[in-house]
């Protein structure tokens, strides 16, 4: 017989809330059919008040509160937004209470004596460390969360350590075992089936994304990070650029013991053209207290230095040379017990050069690349009585210049290219932002509401300047087919300011009936638009147990302008003349192409989204999920090529792009142990645009815009990673597969005009297995771990290149892709 039964309060979850009109009367008549007695009245006898903080004294969301006595039945509740929990229980007497959430270190088992009348009881929960000892237990997500109706996936921090992927270094590597990532042939992330700008990307609660394009181009240690959350399809009206999704990455604080760890300090050797020193990426940490109990720090400083060797160039011009490094810098300080203020500093360098080279690009085509960008942050959270504030504000300044090695035209060839790269290019970068949330006590009102306000500011500013040179286009005769020119200011600014205001609900009707609402307005100086984003959702669990949860949602999601979509119009023009086999130009000569915004006014670009969930749990440690989502996009912003002159290629940008994604995900996680985990997840999904094509000066298609899937489009996508301690040798084992769709392309001819339909052809489908074996140990009194880790077990060729000039003699070759390997890590554990 089962003796879990819940009760619970209402907790912020800061996900996207309440449902439409029909399915919202549905589930209304429902209600009555449904568990009663969710809040008990003031008149019970022993009502538990519960306050649930981290070390630093900061209230801990929905956190699992589990209690039960030898006459009573096991109850479940979680935390509010502030960290509280309320239970009323039928008699005095001695209880026993464990707290749980992914993240956190389990306590368990904790001894109450509860008596007539009010209990106040404050808990403290620890952020998971790497553990020494054995005496402290992982948390797991193991119960099904009543309130939490947003489609999320989370990593934590000894995840992005254990699970194997190619670049341990490199967060963006780590993220792709996610279901709903996945990372393009450029590196970049998409996160269900958006567009890299489409999704906001946080750092402790801050935009980090890129000033200017909005995607993800910092570099964090992935040391110091303590977990990383993704969500998509449902999530509240506090994230406001956001159109596909949110990635929020959180950081490691430090505590009141001193921690030390080192990474990958010993560098690699290649033996291929003689002893010499190839990539080395040392990673190293270090926090503690400055004052225990009030001031603490950490501080991780990470260095990645490249160097590739290119086969089939000559001695001294075959090697790809990177320097980069990054700090990220916290500080914590505890001003009272309910007064705590962060800082933040992360520094981001990069030197490169022969950037581009390859077999068929020599060293005098590449560039070298300079680049730095400081991000830093200030946040005050304050918590009195049942009421918690926040506000913050954050600086980020960037600068970075791409140099080529001359100034001679740059020549493409059918066989690759030549002469030196045609663009000497410098960008300054500037983003201002501040944000400010006030989260109220319960209210009752036909049940609980939890009330949250909040607002966001931000002011963007971008100086672009761009130098060009002369193209060249050969034929296999070397004769000329296209020469290429561009006029023009070669600066240009722009910037942008924006503010929005949100409110958002958790209204806990009966027990088993949870909705959320919220509703968002934002403005934008360069569209002098206000768009509003109301935001529903619902969560029905039907059972006792709440071993079942369905979900239903539907929200307006805002797409930000990003200055990178105006850049075009404001840069220079460029002048394109074609020549016959026998070096005669072809009429019109020469074609002159520009970019222009459009003459009525521009509007903010949106997303509609509806999505459905069910979520079982199976047992006692595993969970079944199937997740529906669509989302349409409207009044997209992208270049169309208008019909004009022949003499002329005319781009204006306008909002006419409709993109359109569907997807089924069906998950299954099970936990053996805290310490050994299966999970498996598989996509079925469709994104389609009309406009296919992102017109740039310099990567010009002279086509009009087409309708197809986008680069990144995967139709079936099957990810699974687990890990667990092996029975000899004191050995963790872990693996992580994926198998998807191959990309689509276009077929392009030497013209650049796009031959059949675009993207229309695909990549071979992708398959990996990457597996790992770490073994600790100790020496010289310090703990220290060696991991060996094979990647691409199974050898197979997954080419992220591929030649696409029908013109060209090498037509659909492939190349790339990453060959099996055997990597080596050792760390400093402590």
């Amino acid at each position: 017989m089962d003796r879990t039964r819940r009760r619970r309060v209402p907790a912020y979850t800061g996900k996207a809330s309440v449902l439409f009109p029909v399915l919202t009367g549905l589930l209304l008549l429902l209600a009555p059919t449904l568990r009663t007695g969710l809040y008990a009245s003031e008149t019970d006898p022993v009502r538990l008040l519960g306050t649930v903080v981290d070390e630093y004294g900061m209230p801990v969301a929905d956190l699992d509160v589990t209690i039960w006595s030898d006459s009573e039945p096991i109850q479940i509740i979680q935390t509010d937004a502030s960290g509280l929990f309320e239970l009323v229980l039928p008699a005095a007497g001695e209880y026993r209470l464990s707290l749980n959430k992914v993240g956190f270190f389990r306590l368990e088992d904790q001894k109450i004596l509860l008596r007539d009348g009010t209990n106040e009881f404050s808990f403290t929960v620890n952020h998971e460390f790497e553990l020494h000892e054995q005496t402290d237990v992982y948390s797991s997500s193991e119960n099904i969360k009543p309130q939490e109706t947003s489609r999320s996936h989370t990593l934590i921090a000894r995840e992005i350590r254990d699970i194997p992927v190619k670049s341990t270094y490199d967060l963006r590597s780590s993220l792709q075992v996610l279901p709903d990532v996945v990372r393009d042939n450029e590196g970049q992330l998409h996160i269900a089936g958006g567009r890299t700008r489409e999704t906001q990307y946080l750092l402790d609660g801050f935009d980090i994304g890129d000033p200017v394009t909005g995607n993800l181009s910092v570099r964090i240690n992935v040391d110091s990070v303590q977990n990383v959350e993704v969500e998509s399809g449902r999530f509240g009206t506090r994230f406001s650029n956001g159109g596909a999704g949110v990635l929020a990455i959180d950081t490691i604080a430090g505590d009141d013991r001193w921690r030390a760890g080192a990474t990958d300090f010993l560098p690699g050797i290649s033996m291929q053209d003689g002893p010499e020193l190839t990539s080395w990426y040392p990673r190293l940490t270090l926090s503690g207290p400055i004052r225990k109990g009030k001031v603490w720090f950490s501080d991780a400083l990470s260095l990645q230095r490249t160097l590739s060797i290119v086969d089939d160039l000559p001695d001294e011009e075959d090697s790809i040379s990177q320097w980069a490094g990054d700090n990220m810098l916290r500080t914590q300080v505890k001003l009272t017990p309910k007064y705590v203020i962060q800082g933040n500093f992360l520094y981001n360098q990069r030197n490169a050069s022969n950037m581009g080279l390859n077999p068929y690009s020599p060293i005098s085509t590449t560039r070298n690349l300079k680049a730095y960008r400081s991000f830093f942050s200030i946040k005050q959270q304050i918590w009195t009585e049942r009421v918690f504030y926040e506000l913050g504000i954050a600086g980020d300044v960037g600068h970075d210049e791409t140099l080529p090695h001359g100034s001679l035209p740059y020549q493409v060839t059918p066989e690759g290219s030549a002469g030196n790269h045609y663009e000497t290019l410098r960008q300054k970068m500037r983003h201002w932002q501040g944000f400010g949330s006030v989260t109220l006590p319960t209210r009752r009102w036909h049940g609980t509401h939890d009330l949250q306000f909040g607002f966001d500011a931000s002011t963007v500013s971008w100086t672009h300047t761009s130098v060009r040179n002369e193209i060249q286009v050969l034929r296999a005769d070397d004769s000329l087919s296209q020469q290429t020119l561009f006029s023009g200011a070669p600066e240009f600014r722009l910037g942008n300011t924006t503010l929005g205001f949100y409110v958002h609900d958790t209204w806990s009707i009966v027990n088993g009936l949870v909705l959320q609402f919220g509703l968002r307005d934002d403005w934008s100086r360069l569209l002098q638009r206000h768009l509003v984003s109301p935001r529903f959702a619902v969560n029905l669990l039907p059972f006792d147990g709440d071993r079942t949860k369905f979900t239903i949602a539907w929200g307006i999601f805002q797409q930000p302008l990003t200055l990178d979509m105006l850049g075009p119009a404001y840069d220079q023009h460029r002048f394109d003349t074609f020549y016959d086999p026998a070096g005669s130009p072809l009429e019109p000569y020469p074609v002159t192409s520009r970019f222009l915004l459009s003459d009525t006014s521009l509007r903010q670009s949106r997303f509609y989204t509806t999505s459905a969930a069910l979520e079982q749990k199976l047992g006692k440690s595993s969970r079944f999920k199937i997740d529906f989502t669509q989302r349409n996009g409207r009044l997209g912003l992208a270049y169309d090529k208008v019909e004009n002159d022949p003499s002329e290629s005319v781009f204006v940008l306008q909002n006419h792009r409709r993109d359109r994604h569907r997807s089924l995900q069906i998950s299954f996680q099970h936990l053996f142990s805290d310490k050994t985990s299966l999970t498996a997840n598989y996509t079925r999904s469709s994104t389609w645009t009309n406009r296919v094509f992102d017109y740039t000066l310099d990567t010009l298609v002279f086509s009009p815009q087409e309708s197809g899937p986008p680069v990144w489009d995967t139709p079936n996508r099957f990810v699974s990673s687990g890990w667990t301690p092996a029975p000899f040798w004191n050995l963790l084992l872990s693996y992580y597969f994926e198998y998807r769709t191959g990309f689509p392309f276009s077929v392009v001819n030497e013209r650049q005009q796009v031959v059949g339909a675009a993207n229309s052809m695909r990549y071979p489908d992708f398959v990996s297995l990457n597996a790992g074996a770490e073994k600790r140990f100790k020496f010289l009194t310090r703990e220290w771990a060696v991991r060996f880790t094979i990647i691409n077990l199974i050898s197979r060729e997954n080419p992220d290149s591929v030649v696409n000039n029908i013109d060209s003699p090498n037509f659909m070759k492939y190349a790339g892709g990453q060959k099996r390997s055997l990597n080596l890590r050792i760390r400093l554990v402590g």
